[in-house]
Order: C-alpha cells, then structure tokens, then sequence
C-alpha cells in the first residue's frame, strides 16, 4: 500500500527523547519506524471500529502502548496518524513492485501486486467500504490529496525504477501507472452492489482488464459492427 520523503515532511513529527549513547543509529531508526507504525495502524483500527470522531490521541497512544507524549512526538493529530495507517497498506503494494521479478515485464508485475487488492475487495467487500468510506471522511479531508498524490507518485517512481524511464519526463511511467490503477478501479466497479463476490472472479475482471492493455485496448470486435 517506502514513505515518500514529502510525506514525513507533512505527516511525521520528531522524537525529542534522547537516545541512549550506546545504541546503534540503525536501531534507534528501527526502533523509530516501528513505534510511527503501530500508531498508524492503531489509528486505522480504531477509526474502523468507532469512526475517526470517536478516537483520541489517548485512544491511539494506549493501544499501540506508548503514552500520549511519544504520540505527540511523531504526529500532532490523530488524522495525520490515521492517514500514516494508509499510506503504510500503500506502500506495501510499492515495496512488492519493486521487489518483482527484474525480467518480469511490467503489466505482469503491476497486475500480480495489484490482483490480492481486487481479491481482497471482492471477498471483504463489507471491509472495503469501511475503509473507503473512512478515506473520504471529513476528518481525512486535509491529507486525502496528499495521501493519493504521494501514492500514484510512488507508484510512478517504482515502474519508472523497473523500466529504466525517467518519472519526470516521460509518458510511459505515468500511463502505465495510471492505466493499472484504473483497472483496479474498473474490476471493482463491475462487482454487484451489496454482494460478496467470489474472490476468483473479481481477479477474472482484472486480468481482463490488464489484457486489454497488454493488446493495445483494441476495440472489440462486436463493438466495432
């Protein structure tokens, strides 16, 4: 779902507890990392369970067993926590990108790390609207544009990094990019309302999706009579 350098600028605070003289850089990061992740899962969790109004920096800081004054240190709300829990599910399906097969040709690899997400939306369809609907709350209004823009431009960044293109200037990164989410989009879009949809069938309509880009999106031929 590898956190763009621009969201730690917005959305991270700075820890203002000295760190033992002893210990190594590498694990006060670590140790870091992992603290500013439980928060933002517990942010997630908790504004599932009771809806982002209900929760408190308190309520975040109990769960992910830290005090309220080490919340503070990394976030100076509960939203920028909340959208830290989204933006790390984001960049997992980056860091799997990356991770894919160097030979593998890019739609393959786009289509195998984002098939689990249509998968998952059809067989927990229920969960999905949750989060959605908690990603457009109001509460989320101020870093939802930031939160999407830093995703797609990851996302931009990793097939350009796959593809030996430059995100800056070329037009391959950003299509494909944007082609692979909308056909993410588009699977989604084609389940029943209201219904659970058998996981299987929802990764059918991506791979239909992703190969009417690998053809070029031809037009079909009954459409074209």
């Amino acid at each position: 779902m590898n956190i763009a350098d621009s969201g730690n600028r917005a959305l991270s605070g700075k820890n203002h507890y000295p760190a033992p003289m002893h210990e190594p850089s590498g694990l006060r990061e670590r140790k870091k990392a992992e603290t500013r992740s439980a928060l933002g899962a517990a942010a997630l969790s908790l504004s599932l369970e009771r809806g982002v109004e209900a929760v408190t920096a308190d309520d975040i800081a109990a769960t992910a067993n830290v005090s309220p004054r080490t919340f503070h240190n990394y976030f100076s709300s509960k939203e920028e926590a909340l959208a830290a829990g989204f933006r790390a599910i984001l960049d997992g399906y980056v860091d799997e990108l990356l991770a894919r097969p160097a030979d593998e040709p890019i739609l393959t690899s786009l289509e195998r790390v984002l098939s689990p997400i249509a998968a998952l939306a059809a067989a927990k369809r229920e969960e999905t609207q949750a989060h959605l609907a908690l990603l457009s709350s109001p509460g989320l209004a101020r870093h939802r544009g930031l939160l999407i823009e830093e995703t797609v431009r990851a996302f931009i960044d990793a097939v350009a990094s796959r593809t030996g293109t430059d995100p800056r200037t070329d037009v391959f990164p950003r299509l494909v990019t944007t082609a692979a989410i909308s056909a993410v989009l588009v699977a989604y879009d084609l389940m029943p309302p209201g219904e659970v949809v058998d996981h299987t069938e929802a990764e059918r309509s991506l791979a239909e999706c992703f190969a009417l880009l690998r053809a070029g999106l031809q037009q079909p031929e009954a459409a074209q009579r």
